[in-house]
């Protein structure tokens, strides 16, 4: 069994990190949580909290999984066995009736139980996540808390206060009609002893799930370090890094003398570089416009012949490399998907009244920012870099490799949007898209949200996302019901590029 579990995590491993790097979901789901599968849950558990480098806490929080998932199952069961009794489990009286039997019937006949719960459709879901700098993890099952359950847990919560060893709440804390009704309390003083509380604790109800949430910080000096490393990388870069080829390109058609403006518009619509150099210019006629469209409008010929000469000095020439190229294609692909879904879902949906399509198109090419910046550092950017990683002592290697492969790009691109002045919806936008920070202002969710779905369809078609990992209600805002037709509108919109 174990030789099956480390194959499959050897296979997962990539799926993980990619996961944590993008602040994605991963989300696991079963009927019945036999042995194996239970295993398996802890060993992603724990690599999880490795990729996140907060491994001192594996034991810990693999106690209080190995709790919830028992409890989250459990739940299932009750639901099932009240079915079979033909008790109302909402009704208080018929609810205490059945728990008396509950414990010993379904523990005697367990196999019957689990497959009656199989048949209903019951899951547990784990889903566990990296939202900036703190960590979630989440246990879902499909069975709604009654009112009853409710209080009890309350009651759980309101008197673990008073309890300071397992010991002393074994002793006392007996509850016969939930089983041991232990798991609550045991789970919170397990979080006290890593320094964690009951506000790090929250069970509650959503949509048709009951959720279980335990809330982590982020390992505190290695995300210190890599936001103020991202602060001091994004001030370094005055010059903006151009593709020597994409930057030849241009300068070709600039030397002509009469501009093919139309030719220009498509080459600044394929080079995040070419396309940040001319919003640079443009911003200073209007600070509130993004767009290729809107800033060629704004810029006179001999303007373009400047920006794009080798004798601007804020162009900072680099050569390809496999890994770049890979970016600018993944920008070109998703600044298209914005701009369809935008050009698509524009009327059906509340927007701001600075976005339009070309606005979404360049949000989308900014959206890669700050991994091009990351991956495009001078050999004194990145030398500096790792002196300022090398003061944190045992934690610098931790720094650097999340510095140059985590979250940072996030960091990155919010302080260099703000440094280069893009509008406060555009930087809000571009730094929001899969973290949702806070209340979404109602007139920019539409454009996060469109950003969010280009971003996601391009990862789906990269095969670094799977469509599980997609936010369901925004696929139902959408009117996408399933993966088929996800896949079939990422399909439309590649053949309708091709075609341009």
């Amino acid at each position: 069994m174990m030789n099956e579990i480390e194959e499959r995590l050897e296979v997962d491993r990539e799926k993980i990190k990619n996961a944590i790097r993008l602040q994605m979901p991963i989300e696991i789901t079963s009927y019945t949580i036999p042995r194996n599968m239970e295993v398996y849950i802890q060993r992603v558990l724990e690599l999880f909290l490795t990729e996140c480098h907060q491994e001192h806490l594996k034991d810990a929080l693999s106690f209080c999984l190995g709790e919830l998932l028992t409890n989250a199952k459990k739940a299932n069961t009750k639901r099932v066995y009240f079915e079979e009794k033909g008790l109302d489990i909402d009704n208080p009286e018929q609810y205490e009736e059945g728990m008396k039997g509950f414990r010993e019937e379904t523990f005697d006949n367990i196999n019957y139980y689990l497959e009656l719960q199989r048949k209903a459709g019951l899951y547990v879901k784990i889903v566990l996540q990296l939202k900036e700098d703190k960590i979630f993890i989440e246990i879902r099952n499909n069975s709604l808390l009654t009112e009853s359950e409710k209080l009890r847990i309350q009651d759980k919560l309101d008197s673990v206060q008073q309890y300071k060893s397992m010991d002393e709440v074994i002793g006392t804390v007996l509850d016969q009609t939930e089983g041991a009704g232990l798991g609550i309390i045991i789970v919170i003083l397990m979080l006290q002893k890593v320094g964690l509380s009951k506000e790090n604790y929250q069970v509650f109800t959503e949509d048709d799930e009951t959720i279980t949430r335990i809330i982590l910080p982020g390992n505190e000096n290695i995300f210190a370090a890599v936001e103020i490393m991202s602060y001091e990388l994004s001030y370094m870069v005055d010059q903006i890094p151009v593709v020597r080829k994409h930057f030849e390109l241009i300068n070709a058609l600039i030397t002509s003398s009469e501009l093919d403006r139309k030719a220009i518009k498509q080459v600044l619509r394929e080079d995040v570089g070419l396309s940040l150099l001319a919003q640079k210019y443009a911003l200073e006629k209007d600070k509130n416009q993004v767009g290729v469209k809107k800033t060629l409008a704004l810029l006179s010929d001999d303007e373009l012949r400047y920006i794009y000469s080798d004798s601007n000095p804020t162009i900072r020439l680099v050569d390809d490399t496999p890994l770049l190229e890979n970016m600018v294609f993944h920008a070109q692909r998703t600044a298209y998907f914005a701009y369809n879904l935008f050009k698509n879902y524009a009327e059906k949906m509340n927007k701001a009244e600075e976005l339009d399509a070309d606005a979404m198109y360049s949000m989308g090419l900014f959206n890669t920012l700050g991994f091009i910046l990351i991956e495009t550092q001078t050999p004194e950017q990145r030398q500096y870099m790792e002196e300022l990683s090398q003061q944190y002592e045992e934690d610098w290697q931790k720094i650097m490799d999340v510095f140059n492969f985590g979250n940072t790009s996030n960091y990155i691109k919010r302080i260099y949007a703000k440094k280069f002045q893009l509008p406060a919806y555009a930087t809000y936008i571009i730094s929001c898209w899969n973290t949702r920070r806070g209340k979404l202002p109602e007139h920019l969710s539409f454009g996060v949200d469109t950003l969010y779905m280009a971003e996601m369809m391009q990862f789906y078609d990269e095969k670094i996302a799977d469509f599980y990992q997609v936010d369901k209600k925004l696929l139902s805002k959408y009117g996408i019901a399933d993966e088929k037709q996800f896949k079939s509108m990422i399909t439309q919109m590649k053949t309708s590029l091709d075609n341009d």
